[in-house]
């Protein structure tokens, strides 16, 4: 398999405080965990990195084999941070990035962007671009190379990307708020036919 996956997992979560978001249960496990084990299936390995209460989460995901917790130092100067010291750890020829708290991403979307040949592809539902993306190395490498107050969202608008339409609205589904975790028990809850 020559891709790995990257999972951002560092940021402090101030919408949910004092909940650490990433711990709140979801369809029978964590939010984080529920991550992972999504995405693993497609990778040789998946890269966590933490930052803001990197022992509690450290001590939740460390049963969990072929995946490698990195800490990043300087997680408060943002995401682009955790991801620039996620991504630098990517050995083979591609690599998803995932936000942690996107937990729905389902199996057709990794698959079909698995086959993807592009540099850099991400899916879309309904004209929106969602989680996760997929880079190729010769795209990190780049990206390592960027400024820290940069974005990946402005490389990426720098830079040839593919969209692929995925007929699944998760991949537009993260929790930041109270109310997007009720949304997200209320969605496992009608996939699993409890309401109507």
């Amino acid at each position: 398999m020559c891709t790995e996956g990257v999972i951002i997992a560092a940021g402090q979560s101030d919408r949910m405080s004092p909940y650490l978001k990433l711990l709140l249960p979801l369809n029978g496990q964590s939010i984080l965990r529920q991550s992972i084990f999504s995405m693993l299936p497609f990778v040789s390995r998946v890269f966590v990195v933490t930052g803001h209460r990197n022992k509690d989460i450290t001590e939740h995901i460390q049963d969990i084999e072929r995946v490698e917790i990195i800490y990043n130092p300087n997680h408060r100067k943002g995401m682009f941070s955790s991801v620039i010291t996620g991504v630098s750890q990517v050995k083979e020829e591609h690599a998803f990035l995932l936000p942690a708290d996107c937990p729905f991403v389902s199996t057709e979307v990794y698959l079909k962007m698995s086959q993807c040949k592009e540099d850099i592809v991400i899916p879309s539902y309904n004209n929106q671009q969602g989680h996760p993306v997929r880079l190729s190395k010769s795209v990190i490498q780049r990206l390592i190379r960027e400024p820290e107050d940069s974005s990946l969202r402005s490389f990426i608008q720098q830079h040839s990307h593919r969209l692929i339409d995925v007929e699944s609205p998760e991949i537009l589904m993260d929790i930041d708020t109270f109310e997007d975790y009720q949304a997200a028990i209320h969605y496992v809850s009608k996939k699993e036919g409890k309401y109507e």
